[in-house]
């Protein structure tokens, strides 16, 4: 399977600009695996698809994972690889996931080898979360408290077993149909870092039939004077998914103390106004909005 590669290899710059009366430089070889995660659910809670790879503190590029990367390093060899993930959900925008600690290991290199590197990462200590862990995964006796913004008092959402990530727990389930074509929730409100030096981020697992729409709500406190921004429109995805959203310009944006996640989800119609379905469903499940 070809592997994408983001940035360009230092080692292959200096592998093509070498002297022509000089032996070619041999590289050694580093086989990078998909990390392990240490953290609650591991790594198929996670998407971590990409590593950062540097070597000696050289940069050596990006890597969609697994991948086997040149290293023109020989000897004992200070290994670190950053988990990266697709940064909105967007595979243009490969970034650090600055919420996990990279992966820092010594390895013995030799030129024409290569040597195995299984990354494990976790959760940086420093990490805080608006919602305790068992609120977000709606598993536990207390959950992020919801509200309807909809005028539609004959449909609400639930928080259901029914086809919860994993098939284990809790999920959110958003349904509309013919007769209650609209559903529009909110989040309780919290406090975000808003001056742009810290980031937030939320991750979220997702699964739906129609499209749905994610916005940020910002107040002083009240509902009265709430500003918006929106942040992303779902694509359908018939299995669950995982994303994580760079919330920081939105939140920042909005320069407001208190704020919301908004989720909008509309039975589709077609160009003559008829609806494309009867009814549809959207569900979510491990929502962690996390900042330093």
């Amino acid at each position: 399977m070809k592997k994408h590669i983001y940035y360009c290899l230092g080692a292959f710059s200096l592998i093509f600009s070498a002297c022509k009366d000089q032996p070619e430089a041999i590289p050694a070889y580093l086989q990078l695996q998909p990390f392990t995660v240490n953290a609650p659910g591991g790594a198929a809670f996670q998407k971590i698809t990409d590593g950062w790879l540097y070597v000696n503190g050289e940069f050596l590029g990006a890597y969609t994972l697994p991948a086997k990367v040149p290293v023109l390093a020989e000897g004992q060899s200070e290994v670190w690889v950053f988990p990266g993930v697709k940064k909105n959900g967007l595979l243009v925008t490969p970034d650090l996931y600055s919420f996990m600690v990279r992966h820092d290991q010594d390895y013995n290199l030799t030129p024409g080898q290569t040597t195995e590197v299984k990354p494990v990462t976790q959760y940086d200590d420093n990490t805080q979360y608006a919602w305790d862990l068992t609120r977000s995964t709606f598993d536990g006796i207390g959950t992020i408290l919801l509200e309807n913004r909809d005028t539609d008092a004959g449909k609400n959402f639930q928080v259901t077993e029914s086809g919860a990530f994993g098939g284990t727990g809790r999920c959110l389930l958003m349904e509309v149909d013919t007769a209650h074509a609209l559903m529009e929730i909110v989040t309780e409100q919290v406090e975000l870092p808003n001056q742009g030096a810290e980031q937030t981020w939320l991750e979220l697992h997702y699964r739906n039939d129609i499209p749905f729409e994610l916005w940020v709500l910002g107040s002083d406190g009240t509902q009265s004077n709430e500003l918006s921004q929106a942040v992303y429109q779902f694509n359908v995805s018939e299995d669950w998914n995982k994303i994580y959203f760079n919330l920081t310009e939105f939140v920042v944006a909005l320069q407001q103390t208190k704020y919301r996640l908004f989720f909008r989800a509309q039975l589709p119609k077609d160009n003559t106004g008829k609806y494309t379905k009867d009814k549809a469903a959207v569900r979510l499940d491990n929502m962690r909005l996390l900042h330093f």
